[in-house]
């Protein structure tokens, strides 16, 4: 237990692992929300599972989101199943660890963070004003729109990126593409929320690595010291 918790600490205190951090507080929510349902299923407290995972997803409707705001955090990491825990953590360490070599570590988690809220967003939207779904109660889990927003950003920044697995290569920007398509192939089903919030997470790392690639520096506490966006420089000159 003391060679986890050491590690542990050492990945969090490493200022240049951020999708490594953001991979073990996947991990630990999830293992918490399974260590608070086992508790409540022994004790005799069913009821309670489900109000607790209610308060920290995204809801639909604006009355339930003016009663738990949190939930545009919190929501991205409540996970389905062990699976979807499996491959989200699969997704953000194959794009993670690319993005790393491009931007700093701290432009990763601002880059999950506006994919994830932006996700919300148009999950928000969709119920609030699309006539097919205005007035449904849903609920929006799992960091699939700022997982989008990794992606994207990374095959737009590095479009020759190959993944290789055995025998073959494939390059990644045609896995993204696929998973775009099939997001847009679901937008006329009951579980458009859920595909829109993965294309808007799509769109905001589509944003990200035009404005790092073509260097707008609009912010230089944002966008500063990118090793795929060229800094500009200034050039001081001095009379002797």
């Amino acid at each position: 237990m003391h060679v986890v918790y050491a590690y542990l600490r050492n990945q969090f205190k490493q200022s240049e692992s951020g999708f490594m951090q953001l991979i073990w507080v996947h991990v630990l929510c999830f293992l918490l929300l399974f260590l608070f349902n086992t508790g409540c299923y022994i004790c005799g407290y069913e009821e309670r599972i489900p109000w607790f995972h209610t308060q920290l997803t995204f809801p639909s409707l604006y009355p339930f989101l003016l009663e738990r705001p949190w939930a545009i955090v919190t929501y991205s990491f409540v996970h389905k199943g062990l699976v979807d825990l499996f491959w989200d953590i699969c997704l953000l360490y194959i794009f993670g660890q690319r993005i790393r070599a491009t931007v700093r570590s701290k432009h990763i988690l601002r880059l999950y963070s506006l994919g994830q809220i932006m996700g919300a967003i148009v999950f928000f939207i969709l119920y609030q004003f699309s006539p097919p779904f205005k007035g449904m109660v849903a609920h929006l889990t799992g960091p699939s729109a700022a997982i989008y927003a990794i992606m994207v950003a990374v095959c737009v920044l590095m479009p020759s990126l190959r993944l290789y697995c055995f025998f073959f290569s494939l390059p990644l920007k045609y896995i993204v593409i696929v998973l775009l398509i099939i997001a847009l192939m679901h937008l006329p089903t009951q579980d458009a929320g859920y595909y829109l919030a993965q294309l808007g997470g799509g769109l905001v790392g589509y944003i990200y690595a035009r404005l790092c690639k073509n260097d707008l520096d609009l912010n230089p506490s944002f966008f500063s010291l990118h090793r795929g966006c060229k800094p500009k420089m200034s050039v001081r000159v001095t009379k002797q």
